[in-house]
């Protein structure tokens, strides 16, 4: 049973909006279609186990993209399996190229780039979860864990002298095996039912989802982003109000919720609030009273006076 599905992470979702609201020959745009790729790789790697997991059998929960708090600060697990006798941590890495695994230097490195050694982060995971689940549930039960390499254009090497390292990071395509293969040695107390559906349960309620500031860290300002409706069809920020809908001069598109998009990328970029000011700025719309309508129908709600009323803004 899955009780976490795999969503599309919020990161994602707000470099895409971000990149679309940038003018093409903006000096940031580099940066964010750097940042943007490696985070798709990374989303398309996890996305790929699920084929795999597919072939679980046997009872289990499933969470995916989990992100807690442990008292100090967030830890975050691509993939946590739930045995009857004890859990299984996922560390899905989407790489390419000639990967070398350094456990005494605790890095790994491709060619010239150094990165985490995955195998102590996936420790880590371990070591933060364990506590979590006692701070929080009063419980112990062994955790496991596998550094799963997704993407099969790369070759692995170790420089180890730890021969477990071969059990501890593999190949998507052996993962059923391993699976497996942990399964048979973990064959100590076993929960019931009722009692792991109860942790999974837990888990899930716990997760935080991360909301990134990106304005913030690639140093840009409200002035950076385009302005207006984005067309549905066309793409491009041309869309005019008439009377009751919003119409594309460039491919006639039109559409009677566009701006809703528009207040969304408003949300995750500038503020969850919004005047009639700002929004007649935003939307590129001259009638105060047009703007008053508009935010009115789609906003959760507003604060103050009708002339310096604020609208809350959903994400």
């Amino acid at each position: 049973m899955i009780l976490k599905p795999r969503t599309i992470p919020p990161d994602i979702v707000h470099l895409e909006i971000l990149k679309n609201r940038l003018n093409p020959h903006h000096p940031a745009v580099p940066q964010v279609e750097e940042t943007l790729s490696a985070m798709k790789a990374g989303w398309n790697g996890e996305q790929s186990l699920d084929f795999h997991l597919d072939y679980l059998k046997g009872p289990h929960h499933i969470l995916h993209n989990l992100r807690l708090h442990d008292g100090h600060h967030f830890f975050q697990i691509d993939t946590v399996i739930l045995f009857p006798s004890f859990i299984l941590i996922l560390e899905a890495k989407n790489m390419i190229g000639q990967i070398s695994i350094h456990r005494e230097k605790k890095e790994m490195r491709r060619d010239t780039e150094g990165f985490h050694d995955p195998v102590e982060q996936a420790e880590r995971q371990k070591r933060l979860l364990d506590e979590w689940l006692w701070r929080q549930l009063r419980i112990r039960i062994p955790i496991d864990f596998l550094v799963v390499f997704t993407n099969r254009r790369c070759t692995l090497e170790f420089d180890s002298s730890d021969s477990r390292i071969y059990e501890k990071v593999i190949r998507a395509s052996s993962l059923v095996d391993a699976l497996e293969k942990k399964k048979d040695m973990h064959q100590g107390k076993r929960f019931k039912k009722e009692e792991l559906l109860r942790i999974g349960q837990a888990l899930a309620e716990s997760h935080q989802d991360h909301v990134p500031d990106y304005m913030k860290r690639f140093n840009l300002s409200y002035s950076d982003l385009l302005k207006g409706v984005r067309c549905p069809a066309c793409g491009k920020y041309s869309m005019k109000r008439t009377k009751m809908k919003w119409v594309c001069p460039g491919c006639s598109h039109h559409s009677f919720l566009a701006h809703e998009q528009a207040l969304k990328e408003y949300a995750v970029l500038v503020a969850k609030t919004i005047s009639n000011k700002e929004a007649r700025d935003f939307l590129k719309v001259d009638s105060r009273h047009v703007v008053y309508r508009l935010l009115s129908a789609y906003c959760k709600g507003k604060s103050g006076s009708t002339k310096k009323a604020r609208f809350l803004l959903e994400c």
